[in-house]
């Protein structure tokens, strides 16, 4: 969970950086958009990896109450 909160960050952080790169360039001269879309682009199939991982677990998570319940009431019937 700690992987993919500073991959959020990082990803966000420069998404932002990138799309508004007209104040980028005024208000923080110091930063290179070239280094910016480097990290952007190399962060992201590990934060697509671990967001697709996330959300089937949570689906998954959802679910299995559901699934058991059905489970356990069929269990009881036989």
């Amino acid at each position: 969970m700690f992987v993919i909160s500073i991959t959020t960050i990082i990803m966000g952080t420069t998404g932002i950086l990138l799309k508004y790169s007209f104040v980028t360039t005024k208000f923080l001269p110091f930063i290179d958009l070239g280094a910016m879309r480097y990290v952007h682009n190399n962060v992201s199939p590990l934060f697509t990896i671990l967001l697709v991982t996330m959300a089937v677990t949570g689906i998954y998570m959802y679910f299995y109450p559901i699934l058991q319940k059905r489970a356990t009431a069929k269990r009881q019937v036989n």
